[in-house]
């Protein structure tokens, strides 16, 4: 899933000044006053992470100690698993009832694209077949080695 607009959902605590951006000053050369968040500001991801962080846990997700962006929930035997990365999220379910939860939860927090099953994150390459999940980053590898001027043996 792909959340909309991630970085402008934070709350912005500090107060922060800004000129006004090229292309939408009207020549009065003011500095704003910001009152929500923006691309670009230090701040945004982490109180991006900070709003996701809270949401979850109000829904009765945890984060785990050894990946704090990753989210597990347990009902009985069945867990649901959901892994961030910036503004994309990647559930894992062993029921679809499960997995259709998760996505209730989340889609009633924030604007999201289900993107469907996942073929490829953060470059590395996903195939599923029933019963099993693979993933390779081969292709990676080779254009890292093809760059470099080296090949793979």
């Amino acid at each position: 899933m792909d959340e909309k607009g991630a970085y402008l959902n934070g709350i912005l605590k500090e107060c922060v000044y800004m000129c006004q951006s090229e292309g939408y000053t009207n020549g009065t050369g003011w500095v704003c006053l910001l009152i929500k968040m923006l691309y670009g500001l230090k701040q945004a991801g982490r109180e991006w992470n900070n709003e996701l962080d809270a949401k979850l846990r109000n829904k009765g997700y945890t984060h785990l100690k050894s990946n704090p962006c990753m989210y597990i929930w347990h009902i009985g035997d069945d867990v649901a698993i959901i892994t961030v990365w910036v503004n994309n999220l990647l559930l894992f379910a062993t029921t679809i009832d499960l997995m259709n939860k998760m996505k209730s939860d989340i889609k009633s927090k924030w604007e999201v694209t289900d993107l469907g099953e996942p073929t490829k994150i953060v470059r590395i390459k996903i195939t599923m077949k029933p019963n099993t999940i693979a993933i390779s980053s081969s292709r990676y590898i080779d254009h890292i080695l093809q760059r470099e001027g080296l090949c793979r043996l």
